[in-house]
């Protein structure tokens, strides 16, 4: 059974209904929940890495499921990796600062 949801376009403000199937739906509630939540952009990514590594896609075979795991967690690690040289980036500004 399909649901109906309406959404906000984020560059013009205008309301449309989107159709979903109702695990399509569950899926984007769990999403907008993560994301609405008072964590940290960082928290918040790695809570949905969690989740979307768990998700049940079906059997893969393990060279696949070793494949995709490797990509996900090069996603992982390329995130973290800008959000340390953008922590590196304010101290040097600081230290410098304070010179």
């Amino acid at each position: 059974m399909a649901k109906k949801r309406l959404i906000q376009c984020p560059r013009c403000g205008k309301n449309f209904v989107e159709k979903m199937e109702e695990e399509e739906f569950e899926y984007a509630e769990i999403i907008s929940k993560i994301l609405k939540s008072n964590k940290t952009p960082h928290e918040k990514k790695m809570k949905l890495f969690k989740w979307l590594k768990s998700l049940d896609v079906g059997e893969l075979q393990p060279q696949e499921n070793k494949r995709i795991n490797s990509l996900l967690l090069s996603k992982l690690y390329a995130e973290l990796a800008k959000q340390s040289m953008k922590e590196y980036k304010k101290l040097t500004v600081e230290d410098f600062n304070r010179a």
